[in-house]
C-alpha cells in the first residue's frame, strides 16, 4: 500500500485514490479521517507543524481527557506526513501511539471509538508493511478487518467500504510474508464489496478503488499460480479507469497508464506478446502526452512504461524495436537519475537489464556486457532490498560473460547468484515455490556453465551442497534439488550417467510408495529418464533396481506427450475436435492414454476431462463427443456477454441453448431469461430486463396466478438487473412459500435491506404480500405474517 500521494505506474499498486474514494469522510464523534497528506497538507513547514501539533496535542490531552481524539487525529497526520517524506521508519511510532490513544478511549466508552481503533490498525499496518516489517504488519491488519466486519453486522448498510479496504489490505499483508495462495480469498472479497456498492450505488461506492482492488486481485492471482485468471481482472480495471480518465484525464490518466502497464505484464505471463505490447504502447502514448504538459512529474513514469514495452517487443521476437525502446527509457532514467539517484536506481537498473537483453537478441553479445555490468552495481549498491533483482542480473551477466568467452567470470557471477537465491529461498522454507525455482535455474545455468569447461565434478558438488542447506530447513526444496542433480548427471560423461540413472529409478521407486501421490517433481524424474538415449539401458535399470516391469510412462514418446498436451490446451470446443481431427490417430491409441496420465499430475481436473472426452469419441463418435462440450461453451459464453442486446443476439444464433439445462450456480436471471424465452419468445423475455413496468406487471399477473416459478424469476431479474434487492429477496421468499418451501429461509433476512430501499417499494411489497395472504391463506400462512412483519420492520 503507497502513499497517497503516488499516480500512474510508480503508484499502480498503492491504494491512495481508493482510500479517500472507499472510505469517505466520517467526522462524527469516534470516525475519525485518515490525516490529509495532499497538497493542503504540503509545504516546508509542514513537517516541522505538524511535529508542534503533536507536542501541543500531548500536552492538552495530559490535562483534559477530552483532548485525546485531537491529539490522537495529530498522531496520524505526523504519521502519514513522515511516510510521504520517506522517513517511513519515523512514521511508525506515532502511528502506533495513535492506535493506542484510540483504544484506550474505546476502552472507556465501549464501542464509541471502535471504528477510529479500526482505521487507526489500518494505517499502523500500512507503515509497518513500508518499513518491510511483514510480519509486525500483519496483526493489526487482521484486527482492522475484524472490527470493520463486526462493525459491519451491528450497522447493515455502514462500513462495507471500509471493509473492502481492509480486506484487501489484508490480502497484501498475507502475501508480504509469502504466502500469496492464502491472500487469494482476500483479494477477491475486496473487490465482491466494492463491486456491491458501485453496482447499487451505495455510500461508500468509488469505481476508482474498485478498480484499484481488481489491480490488486489480479496482481495475487499471478502471484498464486494463476496467471490465465488474473488477465480478465487487469482488464476489467483498465476498463473502468478508461472510464473515469474520458471524464477527468487529468485525475485518472496516470492511473490508467499504471494499469496499462500491468495488464502488459499479465498478457505477457500468458504468452499474449502482441495483447501485451498492445497494452504498453497505449500506456507510453497517455505518459508521452503527460510527459509533454508536466515534464517534471511523469518523465520518470515514461520511462518504465518504455522498458516494460522494450521488454514486450524483445519477448515477442522483436529485439531491434526493443533495443529502441530500451535506450530510450535507459537515456531518460539516466537524467532523471541525476536529480532523483537514490528513488530511480531500481527502475534504471531494469532499465538496463531490458537493453542488455535487447542487445544479446540483436547478435550484440559484447555491447551486452556494459549495461549488463552497471545493472549489477546499481542493484549491489541497493542493498537488501533489491536482492531478488539482483539474483537475476547476476545471472543474465553469467550468461552473457560465457557468451563472450569469459567461463570464470560466468561462473563468478552465477556463484552469486545461486547463493542469493539460497538466501531467498530460505527467508520462506516451504511457501514460496518461485524461489526455489528461481534457484534451479540460476543453479541449472551454474552447473551447464561449470560442464562446458570440464568441471563436472564441481557441478555435481555444487548440487549437494546446495541440496544439503534445504535437507532440514526445506525438504520439498531439497528434493527437487536431488531431483535436478541425478537428471545433470545423465548429460554428464561416464561413470556418471549410470550413477544418475540408478539414483533417479531408486528415487521414482521409493517415491511411488510415498504419501500424497506423484507432484511436478516426479514428472521432472521422469522426464529426465525418458529423455536419455538408450531406452533399453534405462528399462534394464529399473527391472534390476525395482524388481518389476518397467512401467508404461517410461516409454512414452515425446511425440504422443506433444500432441496430448497441445490437444488439452486447445482453447476452445470446435478448435479441439477440430485438433481431434487432425490427430485422430495418436489420440486414439492407447499410449493417448498413458500421456493423460501423466500430464494429470500437473492439471488433474484438465486430464479428467479430457480422458472422458476421449472414452466418448472412441465410444460414440467425434460429433457426439463434443455436442455437450461446445453447447456448455456457448452456454458459458452467453453468460459472459456485455450487455442484454449481445445476450439476445447470442441466444438468436445458438437456440439450442433454450432447452439446455443450465448449472444450479446460473444467475436467476439468466435462468429465467432461458425459461421465459423457451416457453414465451425471446421478445417477452428481453422485454423485462429492458423495461422495469413490464417486469412490474410480469410480477403482477404472478402473483395474482399463484406462480412460484414465475415470481422467483421476476425476484432474480428484479436483483440482477435492476439492483431492487429487497423486491428480489422478497419475491424469492414469496415463491418459495407459493411452493410449499418454507425451511431454509428466513423472513427475518429483508429488515436488514429496508434502508437500501426507497420507501414506495416497501409499501408495495407489503402490499402485495398482503393480497397474497388472502388469496392463498394455505397451509403456510403464518410465513405472509412473518414476511409482512419484516418488511415493516418490526420482524
Amino acid at each position: 500500500m503507497g502513499d497517497e500521494g503516488s499516480t500512474g505506474i510508480a503508484g499502480s499498486a498503492d491504494t491512495g485514490a481508493a482510500r479517500r474514494h472507499a472510505g469517505g469522510d466520517r467526522e462524527a464523534a469516534g470516525r475519525v479521517p485518515a490525516a490529509r497528506t495532499g497538497p493542503e497538507a504540503s509545504g516546508t513547514d509542514a513537517l516541522p507543524r505538524a511535529e508542534q501539533a503533536v507536542r501541543d496535542g500531548r500536552s492538552a490531552a495530559g490535562g483534559d481527557p477530552a483532548a485525546r481524539p485531537a491529539f490522537a487525529a495529530a498522531l496520524d497526520g505526523l504519521s502519514a506526513l513522515r511516510a510521504v517524506s520517506g522517513d517511513r521508519a519515523g512514521a511508525v511510532a506515532p502511528a502506533r501511539e495513535a492506535a493506542e490513544v484510540y483504544q484506550a478511549l474505546d476502552a472507556e466508552r465501549p464501542g464509541a471509538f471502535l471504528p477510529a481503533v479500526a482505521g487507526a490498525l489500518h494505517r499502523l499496518s500500512d507503515r509497518l508493511s513500508g518499513t518491510g516489517d511483514s510480519t509486525g504488519a500483519l496483526p493489526p491488519a487482521k484486527e482492522a478487518a475484524r472490527i470493520y466486519a463486526e462493525l459491519g453486522m451491528e450497522h447493515p448498510g455502514e462500513f462495507q467500504a471500509e471493509l473492502a479496504l481492509t480486506m484487501g489490505a489484508l490480502g497484501d499483508r498475507i502475501a508480504d510474508t509469502g504466502d500469496p495462495a492464502t491472500a487469494l480469498p482476500f483479494a477477491k472479497q475486496s473487490v465482491r464489496l466494492q463491486r456491491e456498492l458501485v453496482e447499487e450505488g451505495l455510500p461508500g461506492a468509488s469505481v476508482p478503488a474498485l478498480a484499484e482492488y481488481l489491480l490488486r486481485y489480479a496482481g495475487q492471482l499471478a502471484a498464486s499460480g494463476e496467471p490465465v485468471e488474473a488477465v480478465p481482472a487487469a482488464e476489467e480495471a483498465v476498463g473502468l479507469l478508461r472510464d473515469l480518465a474520458e471524464d477527468d484525464p487529468e485525475a485518472f490518466l496516470p492511473r490508467l497508464a499504471g494499469a496499462l502497464h500491468a495488464l502488459g505484464g499479465h498478457r505477457a505471463a500468458v504468452s499474449d506478446g502482441s495483447g501485451a505490447a498492445e497494452a504498453a504502447r497505449e500506456a507510453v502514448g497517455h505518459l508521452r502526452n503527460l510527459t509533454a504538459r508536466r515534464p517534471d512529474d511523469f518523465r520518470a513514469e515514461l520511462a518504465t512504461a518504455l522498458d516494460g514495452l522494450a521488454a514486450h517487443l524483445v519477448r515477442a521476437g522483436d529485439p531491434a524495436a526493443g533495443h529502441r525502446t530500451a535506450e530510450e527509457a535507459v537515456g531518460l532514467l539516466r537524467e532523471e537519475a541525476g536529480q532523483r539517484h537514490e528513488d530511480l536506481r531500481p527502475a534504471l537498473a531494469a532499465a538496463l537489464t531490458t537493453l542488455t537483453r535487447s542487445l544479446a537478441g540483436t547478435g550484440s553479445p559484447q555491447e551486452a556486457l556494459t549495461p549488463a555490468r552497471e545493472a549489477v552495481e546499481l542493484l549491489r549498491d541497493l542493498g537488501d532490498v533489491a536482492l531478488p533483482d539482483l539474483a537475476d542480473a547476476l545471472q543474465g551477466l553469467g550468461t552473457y560473460l560465457e557468451l563472450n568467452g569469459d567461463a570464470e567470470g560466468a561462473a563468478e557471477a552465477l556463484r552469486e547468484s545461486v547463493a542469493l537465491r539460497v538466501s531467498l529461498a530460505l527467508e520462506h522454507p516451504g511457501a514460496s515455490e518461485p524461489a526455489v525455482a528461481a534457484l534451479v535455474s540460476a543453479l541449472s545455468e551454474l552447473t551447464r556453465a561449470l560442464a562446458r569447461r570440464g568441471e563436472h565434478a564441481v557441478a555435481v558438488e555444487e548440487f549437494d551442497e546446495t541440496a544439503g542447506e534445504f535437507t532440514d530447513a526445506d525438504p520439498a526444496a531439497a528434493r527437487r534439488l536431488r531431483v535436478e542433480r541425478n537428471a545433470f548427471l545423465l548429460r554428464c560423461p561416464e561413470p556418471w550417467p549410470a550413477t544418475g540413472l540408478t539414483e533417479l529409478v531408486r528415487w521414482l521407486d521409493a517415491d511411488g510408495e510415498a504419501a500424497g501421490g506423484p507432484d511436478a517433481v516426479t514428472v521432472r524424474a521422469r522426464q529426465a529418464l525418458r529423455s536419455y538415449g538408450d531406452a533399453e539401458t534405462v528399462r534394464t535399470v529399473w527391472e534390476e533396481e525395482t524388481f518389476l516391469p518397467a512401467p508404461d510412462w517410461l516409454a512414452l514418446a515425446p511425440t504422443t506427450l506433444e500432441v496430448v498436451s497441445a490437444w488439452m490446451f486447445a482453447p476452445d470446443g470446435p478448435r479441439s475436435r477440430d485438433f481431434w481431427s487432425r490427430n485422430a490417430g495418436v489420440l486414439s491409441s492407447a499410449e493417448a492414454a498413458t500421456a493423460l496420465e501423466e500430464l494429470a499430475v500437473l492439471d488433474p481436473r484438465g486430464a479428467q476431462r479430457h480422458a472422458e472426452l476421449r472414452e466418448a469419441a472412441l465410444a460414440h463418435g467425434v460429433t457426439a463427443a463434443y455436442d455437450s462440450l461446445i453447447l456448455s461453451e456457448q452456454l458459458a459464453e452467453w453468460l459472459g456477454c456485455a450487455d442484454w442486446d449481445q445476450s439476445r443476439a447470442h441466444l438468436e444464433e445458438h437456440p439450442r441453448l433454450l432447452d439446455v439445462r443450465p448449472p444450479p450456480d446460473t444467475p436467476l436471471a439468466h435462468v429465467a431469461m432461458l425459461d421465459i424465452g423457451r416457453t414465451q419468445g425471446l421478445d417477452a423475455a428481453y422485454r423485462l430486463v429492458a423495461d422495469r413496468d413490464a417486469l412490474q406487471e410480469f410480477v403482477d399477473r404472478a402473483l395474482e396466478q399463484g406462480d412460484g416459478t414465475a415470481l422467483m424469476h421476476a425476484g432474480g431479474i428484479e436483483g440482477q438487473v435492476f439492483r431492487d434487492r429487497l423486491s428480489s429477496l422478497t419475491h424469492a421468499q414469496l415463491a418459495l412459500v407459493l411452493s410449499g418451501e418454507t425451511r431454509g429461509f428466513d423472513p427475518g433476512d429483508l429488515t436488514a435491506l429496508l434502508h437500501k430501499a426507497p420507501e414506495e417499494t416497501r409499501l408495495r411489497l407489503l402490499r402485495e404480500t398482503a393480497a397474497l395472504r388472502v388469496s392463498h391463506p394455505g397451509p403456510h400462512g403464518e410465513m405472509w405474517v412473518r414476511i409482512g412483519r419484516a418488511l415493516g420492520g418490526t420482524g
